[in-house]
This record gives structure tokens, sequence and C-alpha cells, in this order.
């Protein structure tokens, strides 16, 4: 599988300029060491603070505010200090792991194992020959507008509680990914 080579090159190549969240690398390198499976793109799940100029113009958005960890409040006021325009929303997104199956055996037991643990949004987006694409998603998500036209409409208690449930999802989303880690040591034991 020549895409295979390639898309571990490319995932080394990021993970040693620091593009991979930390959190999610030795999942993907479990994931990778297998030789029926390897990684495209992920994200271990974070909380954004977003700028954008419209509803749905995601070409022109701006992140002010990035993190793939709980959030303190002083770090979203510091981010917010950069909203000029448009409308800034409150994300958390949820982990988010693309990877290809050899075959239609692997591909069932990896959402298996992601539908054992909790990611209820996963599921198969592509097949072609010797190769099915898997996204590997949960279902933690939130998306909370705070601001227009460059003033903040929520009050300070607001904003603090918006942020106390992100954390929350984004806690219990990245336990989802232990869960899922455990699950493939195990594919990787009994591979061995």
């Amino acid at each position: 599988m020549m895409a295979r080579k390639e898309a571990l090159e490319k995932y080394e190549r990021a993970k040693s300029k620091g593009l991979v969240d930390r959190d999610i690398i030795p999942l993907l390198d479990k994931i990778n060491s297998l030789e029926d499976f390897y990684t495209t793109s992920s994200c271990s799940g974070r909380i954004v603070l977003l700028s954008v100029p419209e509803i749905g113009n995601k070409k022109d958005a701006k992140f002010l505010g990035k993190w793939h960890r709980e959030v303190r409040y002083d770090e979203i006021k510091n981010a917010i200090g950069e909203y000029r325009d448009g409308y800034l929303f409150l994300l958390m997104q949820s982990p988010i792991i693309h990877l290809v199956a050899k075959d239609m055996q692997n591909a069932k037991y990896i959402l298996n194992a992601a539908l054992q643990c909790g990611f209820k949004y996963s599921s198969i987006k592509g097949i072609e020959q010797d190769m099915i694409l898997l996204e590997i998603l949960s279902t933690e998500n939130m998306s909370v507008p705070v601001g227009e036209g460059g003033e903040i409409r929520v009050d300070e208690k607001e904003l603090e509680f918006f942020l106390q449930i992100a954390n929350q999802l984004l806690k219990r989303a990245k336990g989802k990914l232990v869960c899922f880690e455990k699950k493939i040591s195990y594919l990787l034991l009994s591979s061995s």
C-alpha cells in the first residue's frame, strides 16, 4: 500500500514539527504500527474561540484561541481581547480520527471498538480497493455564539458557565480516547 507509506511519512514529519496533538500521539502511533491500518488526519478534541465575518464563512474564519486541553477563564478573556468584528463563537469539538483499514473485516473491528468506547458518530466514509476510510467521531460538541459586531453579547457569568461545560465535554471526550487506545493495544497484543 503506497498510500500507507506516504501517510506514515507525512505523519512523522508533522509529529517532528509539533503539529500533532500530544494527547493523541500514543494512540496514533499504536494504530500506525498495525500493518493493516494507518491514520490520515486526527485531532484529540479541542476548545476554540473562533471569529467569523459572517455565519457559514469558514474560509475567512480566524482562530483567536485553540486549545487541545481544558482552558482557564483568563485564557478565554485574553483571547477575546483580539475580537474585533463579525461573530464570535466558543466551540468544543470532539476528537476525530481518520484512518484507513486494509479490508472490511479490519474496518468492522475498529468501528466496533470505537462504538464500544462511545464514539457514536463513527462511520465508513469511503470504500476503494484495498482501502476503507473510517472516521472515528464522538457526540461531544458545543457551539455557542458569544459575540457579534465586535461586541461580547454574554456576561462574564454566562461565559464562565459555557467554558465550564466545554471543559467537561472535552474531559469526557478525552476519556473515550483512553478507552479506544486500550482497545488498539489489545489488537496489537493479539497480532503479535
